[in-house]
C-alpha cells in the first residue's frame, strides 16, 4: 500500500491537533505538548496499520471513533475537564471527517480506482475551507466553550448533545454512503449534513452572545457600577422577600461621614478608591449573614439576618485596612439600625425608619 494513500489521514489528524490545541488552554510550554502529542500519534499510527492497514482512508470515521483514545493524552496536557474535552474533540472531528469523506466520494467520482483524485480532492477541500473555519467557525466555538461556565448545567449538556449527535450522525451516514457506489447526490447531502452542522454552532453562539448580553443588562439595572454591590432595585426586592417571607432582620444605613472633603481635598480618583474599600470591607462583613448595597453616593445599607452583634457595628466604625496604605484618614461613619420583626411595616416604612436613625447617630456624633 503507498504511502500516499495516508496522507489525507495525517492532515485530519494535525487539523484536528491545531484545533483543539487553539480550543484549550495549556498546562504545559507548545513544544512540550507538541512533543508528547506526536509520540503518541506515532504509537497510535502504527498500532492501528498493524491492526488495520486500511482504516487510515476508509473515511467512515472508524479512526475517529477509535481517536477518543486522544482524550487520555487531553486531559494531561490541557486544563479543561474531560466532558468539555469531548465536545472539543467531536466538534474538530466533524470539520476533518467531513473534508474527507467528501473529497472520498469526489476523487471517486473522478478517477474509479485511483487514489490521486482522492488525495487532490481532499488537498482542495481542507486549503478552500481551512480559512474559514479557523477565521469564522473556531473563535465562535471558543466563544461559546469559555461562556459555558457562566450557564447551567443544562445548556452544558445539551451543547455537548448537540455536539455528540452531529458526530454520530456524520459516522452513520458516512457508513451507508459508503456500501453503494459514488454519486453527486451523496456529495450534496453530506455537504448539506455539514451546512447544517456549522448552522447549528452558529445558532448557538448567537444564543449564547445574547444570553450574556441580557445578564449584563440585569447586572446594570440590578448592580452599582462602581462598587459592584447591589442597588436600589435589588435592596427593594430584597426587603419585600423578607416581608412576605415574616422573616426577623436588621436594617442597617450608613452614611460615611465628611466624604465631600475626601474629594475636595485628594480627588475624585481617591474618593472613588475610598467608597470602593468601604464596599469591599462591607461585602466581606455581610457575606453569609446577610447582604450590603449603595444606596446611592455615600450612603450605603445593608441588611443582616438576625440582631446585629456589636463586633460587627465596631468594625463598620472602624473600617479596617483602609489607613494601611491610604492617602489619607478615614473619616468615620454615621450608622443608623433598625431590628425588623413580623408583622412587618412596608419596605419604604423601613427604610424611612432606618434612615431617621441614621440621622439621630450623625446629629449626636456632630453635637
Amino acid at each position: 500500500m503507498q504511502l500516499i494513500q495516508y496522507v489525507p489521514t495525517l492532515e485530519m489528524l494535525i487539523f484536528n491537533l491545531i484545533t483543539i490545541d487553539r480550543c484549550c488552554q495549556r498546562k504545559y510550554s507548545a513544544w512540550k505538548t507538541a512533543l508528547i502529542l506526536s509520540i503518541f500519534s506515532a504509537v497510535m499510527f502504527i498500532l492501528f496499520l498493524k491492526l488495520d492497514p486500511t482504516v487510515p482512508f476508509k473515511g467512515n470515521g472508524s479512526l475517529s471513533l477509535v481517536g477518543f483514545v486522544y482524550l487520555i493524552p487531553f486531559r494531561y496536557l490541557y486544563k479543561e475537564e474531560l466532558p468539555l474535552l469531548s465536545i472539543i474533540v467531536c466538534t474538530c472531528w466533524v470539520y476533518t471527517l467531513g473534508i474527507l469523506s467528501l473529497s472520498i466520494q469526489m476523487g471517486s467520482i473522478v478517477g474509479s480506482g485511483s487514489y490521486l483524485p482522492i488525495l487532490l480532492a481532499a488537498n482542495i477541500l481542507f486549503l478552500v475551507s481551512l480559512y474559514p473555519f479557523y477565521a469564522w467557525v473556531v473563535p465562535k466555538y471558543i466563544f461559546i466553550i469559555e461562556n459555558l461556565k457562566d450557564f447551567e448545567k443544562s445548556w452544558y449538556k445539551y451543547i455537548a448533545l448537540n455536539t455528540s449527535l452531529n458526530f454520530l450522525l456524520l459516522v452513520v451516514i458516512n457508513n451507508v454512503f459508503l456500501l453503494g457506489s459514488p454519486s453527486v447526490l451523496k456529495v450534496l447531502a453530506l455537504s448539506l449534513l455539514l451546512a447544517s452542522t456549522y448552522v447549528c454552532y452558529f445558532i448557538i453562539y448567537k444564543i449564547v452572545q445574547d444570553a450574556l448580553k441580557m445578564r449584563r443588562l440585569e447586572r446594570d439595572v440590578s448592580y452599582d457600577s462602581l462598587t459592584g454591590l447591589g442597588n436600589r432595585t435589588q435592596l427593594w426586592n430584597h426587603l419585600h422577600d423578607l416581608i412576605e417571607e415574616n422573616r426577623t432582620f436588621s436594617v442597617l444605613f450608613m452614611d460615611l461621614d465628611k466624604f465631600k472633603q475626601i474629594n475636595d481635598v485628594h480627588g475624585h480618583i481617591i474618593g472613588d478608591q475610598y467608597l470602593c474599600h468601604f464596599s469591599d470591607m462591607i461585602a466581606s462583613l455581610f457575606r453569609g449573614c446577610g447582604k450590603s448595597y449603595r444606596f446611592g453616593g455615600d450612603e450605603f445599607v445593608a441588611v443582616y439576618y438576625g440582631i446585629v452583634p456589636q463586633h460587627v457595628l465596631d468594625q463598620l466604625r472602624e473600617c479596617p485596612e483602609w489607613d494601611l496604605d491610604a492617602p489619607c484618614p478615614f473619616n468615620g461613619v454615621s450608622i443608623g439600625t433598625l431590628l425588623c420583626q413580623p408583622p412587618h411595616n412596608s419596605a419604604e416604612q423601613i427604610l424611612q425608619q432606618v434612615d431617621h436613625a441614621m440621622y439621630q447617630a450623625k446629629f449626636q456624633k456632630d453635637s
